[in-house]
């Protein structure tokens, strides 16, 4: 840049001082250290059940596989790294990257967007199972390898887009779609209309935050209704179960099974769609403008550990 970085960087911007930064950045690195944790835990009880019998691998177990491969590297690359790979220009606490690495953690943050498709995945598997009666092999045989390669393409290509409009640039000491300065511009008057963009693009930017945000919306809003759903499925075959009378004692038995795997997985449901909002529509709400600054570093700590909320692996 033939300008001052000074000109383009804000130290501490979105905090008060250096010591809530440095605060900020030791409580990423320690919750995205636990969540790397909780998925590769995960993993391995995948991988242990698939190398001794690959037929005992559900496909339950397989999505919570692919959910944990997703959140291994988005909390990695873009928590746990985080102000290391952001340019050191900026003069944010430990940033000692550049360009280069800046793009690769904005990219691994999109990437991340798996994560959220592989919640819509599970969300939908109950609701087909509880709900609508379907078995797993059902699920495996008619959707579960097409969600998978869908998740993998969806979120390569969403994270690609931004690079050839050199998207990803550094705001609030990591880097994510935003323009440089992230203060340029004056799209809808959230730039000061008067700074040139260095690199990127305003327009660019806001708008695909919207689409990003939209697409999480709607899934939440998706997870929330498979649930109520599948709670309204379990409450039903109950009543039913009280008011019908069984034929015999292995009858009833059944009935008995039946019912306790969908309150199974009710409760599985429940858990999972929690973690969901706590650790991805918190956050949002925490990131606001008015937020203090303590807010602003719980909804990272909570953004960074969704692994740690998915250890519900049967």
């Amino acid at each position: 840049m033939s300008s001052s970085p000074d000109q383009f960087y804000a130290p501490y911007s979105c905090l008060e001082n250096a010591s809530q930064e440095v605060t900020r950045v030791i409580c990423q690195k320690l919750s995205s250290s636990i969540s790397i944790l909780g998925s590769s835990y995960i993993l391995a009880l995948v991988y242990k059940k698939w190398k001794h019998d690959r037929s005992r691998v559900d496909p339950y177990q397989r999505i919570m596989a692919g959910y944990s491969i997703f959140d291994i590297l988005y909390s990695f690359f873009y928590w746990f790294l985080g102000s290391w790979m952001t340019p050191n220009e900026t003069g944010w606490y430990g940033a000692v990257g550049n360009t280069a690495t800046c793009t690769m953690q904005g990219f691994f943050f999109f990437i991340g967007s798996g994560t959220a498709m592989y919640q819509f995945t599970l969300s939908l598997q109950m609701l087909l199972l509880v709900t609508f009666v379907w078995t797993p092999q059902k699920f495996e045989r008619l959707l579960e390898y097409k969600l998978h390669t869908f998740i993998g393409v969806f979120a390569v290509i969403f994270s690609s887009i931004p690079l050839f409009f050199g998207g990803y640039n550094p705001q609030c000491g990591m880097c994510l779609v935003a323009p440089l300065p992230y203060w340029c511009g004056n799209w809808v008057h959230l730039g000061d209309g008067t700074t040139e963009c260095e690199r990127g693009n305003d327009l660019f930017s806001h708008v695909y935050r919207i689409i990003f945000w939209f697409v999480i919306s709607s899934i939440s809003l998706f997870c929330t209704g498979a649930m109520v759903s599948v709670y309204r499925s379990v409450y039903l075959e109950e009543q039913r179960m009280v008011q019908y009378r069984f034929q015999n004692e292995e009858e009833a038995e059944e009935g008995k099974a039946s019912n306790s795997e969908s309150k199974r997985i009710q409760k599985t449901l429940l858990l999972y769609t929690s973690s969901f909002y706590i650790c991805w529509i918190t956050p949002v709400v925490f990131w606001n403008a008015t937020s203090v600054p303590a807010l602003h570093i719980v909804g990272d700590m909570l953004f960074s550990m969704m692994g740690v909320s998915m250890r519900n692996l049967p």
